[in-house]
């Protein structure tokens, strides 16, 4: 089921989400959302993201070859780890040379710079930064 409502933001930019709809959603006290705007279309998008609360979500902005299955083997190098992945975009950044994926992760339960090695061997990742969440 659908709800509309319409939302007004306070003068610390807050909003309330109604209790029918975090009720519907599950959401309570210490849920998780992830929201993602997009300027050039005016929208913003919050979405649930039902992790366990001790979870920790990391995200990376990884740089790789504009080449044809890059991406499948950063996704599969993910998927062979069992780290689900909340959020991704990747953008081309020089047509046949560079291309970026930005990714928003479970954080792996072994240390980053391993996850890092792993994605720069098995996905052939060119450049690995872990950005704030913010």
């Amino acid at each position: 089921m659908k709800e509309v409502k319409i939302l007004t933001i306070d003068e610390r930019g807050r909003i309330v989400i109604p209790q029918i709809v975090r009720k519907s959603l599950g959401i309570t006290t210490n849920s998780q959302l992830m929201m993602i705007s997009d300027s050039e279309a005016k929208e913003i998008k919050i979405t649930p993201v039902g992790l366990r609360s001790e979870s920790n979500l990391i995200k990376l902005r990884i740089t790789m070859g504009d080449t044809p299955g890059a991406l499948a083997k950063l996704a599969t190098t993910f998927g062979d780890l069992k780290l689900s992945m909340m959020y991704s975009e990747a953008v081309i950044v020089e047509k046949d040379k560079t291309a970026v994926w930005t990714v928003i992760s479970e954080s792996p339960s072994f240390p980053i710079e391993e996850l890092e090695k792993i994605l720069k061997e098995k996905g052939e990742a060119l450049k690995i930064e872990v950005l704030p969440l913010e």
